[in-house]
């Protein structure tokens, strides 16, 4: 199959690339000029191109989506729309930063329809729900959005879908949860709990009392090529999020059991506000039914994480 991703040199894009091109898949992967990871995505681009599927770089900033229709040769069957503007820091509560990526989504699908598609996925986020203390389930539980991102990504959903509608699309929303792994930015948890304890520093964490969804990288990619793929994926909002939900807690204890346990945990060091503290306790039955069972438990992720740190640094970092 022909696929376009766009956000492609992202921590989840790179790896859907890669997933699609090992399958034989033709991808055309939208990267915005100059991007500090295009290096990245060229590097990987020599090794990637082994398999049967061909790998096309296309440079193209994000506002002129809309422009993928004007490029010879670019003609696919599914459209990945992962790119998004404001997507960590302080830019998630800006709102002119947010609101612009509405118009965008709007582009990315008047795109994917010109160049063939016939079904396109968006990236939708677990922040739409906002704070619900119970298990979400995609066609029953509401929304309620506390940030400008997720009131920005559920305005994308709606918008979208009734688009693609009109343009006789089929459009899906993969919901994505907390997604972790070899190769994810530093600001994560994940990556902070590490880090400190690589550094035999007390990581200084919140209470942790709250339910959390680990999804590993792979995992992640594997779920999103299936939705693309599966005649069994049809329109709609799909949890993409594994099995596994625990208490917080429970996955950051596992975390120092595995990469230092003689090191302290601070809970509690840090206050949250329970009113914008999330609380992520997916359904997952319907993607299992699309993609099926995880094959990366939490433990051997983050030996994978840790892996993937050694080979980087070659040694494991001293205080």
């Amino acid at each position: 199959m022909r696929y376009i991703v766009s956000g492609a040199t992202g921590f989840i894009g790179r790896a859907l690339c890669r997933e699609l091109l090992a399958s034989g898949n033709d991808v055309a992967a939208v990267v915005r000029p100059r991007s500090e990871r295009l290096d990245n995505l060229r590097a990987e681009e020599e090794r990637l191109q082994k398999g049967s599927g061909r790998l096309r770089i296309i440079e193209l900033p994000l506002e002129e989506i809309g422009k993928l229709r004007e490029i010879d040769g670019v003609r696919a069957d599914v459209f990945f729309h992962l790119a998004w503007n404001g997507a960590a820091g302080g830019e998630r509560e800006d709102f002119d930063a947010q609101y612009v990526n509405i118009a965008y989504t709007a582009e990315a699908i008047r795109a994917a329809k010109a160049c063939g598609c016939r079904r396109f996925i968006g990236a939708g986020s677990q922040a739409e729900y906002g704070v619900i203390r119970k298990k979400a389930h995609e066609d029953r539980t509401l929304p309620h959005p506390f940030m400008m991102y997720g009131a920005a990504k559920l305005a994308a959903y709606e918008m979208g879908r009734t688009l693609a509608a009109q343009l006789g699309m089929t459009f899906i929303w993969p919901r994505i949860y907390s997604v972790y792994g070899a190769g994810e930015n530093a600001g994560t948890l994940v990556s902070y709990v590490v880090d400190s304890l690589l550094r035999s520093e007390t990581p200084q964490l919140s209470s942790c009392e709250n339910m959390w969804n680990f999804l590993y990288i792979d995992d992640c990619a594997k779920m999103l090529h299936e939705l693309g793929e599966s005649e069994r994926a049809q329109s709609g909002i799909y949890h993409v999020a594994s099995e596994d939900t625990r208490v917080l807690a429970e996955f950051v204890k596992e975390i120092r059991d595995i990469v230092a346990p003689e090191e302290q945990l601070a809970f509690g060091a840090k206050e949250s506000d329970p009113a914008r503290t999330f609380w992520l306790d997916p359904d997952t039955e319907k993607i299992r039914g699309v993609a099926g069972e995880c094959k990366w438990t939490f433990r051997r992720g983050i030996q994978e994480k840790l892996n993937d740190y050694s080979m980087y640094h070659n040694k494991r970092p001293e205080g």
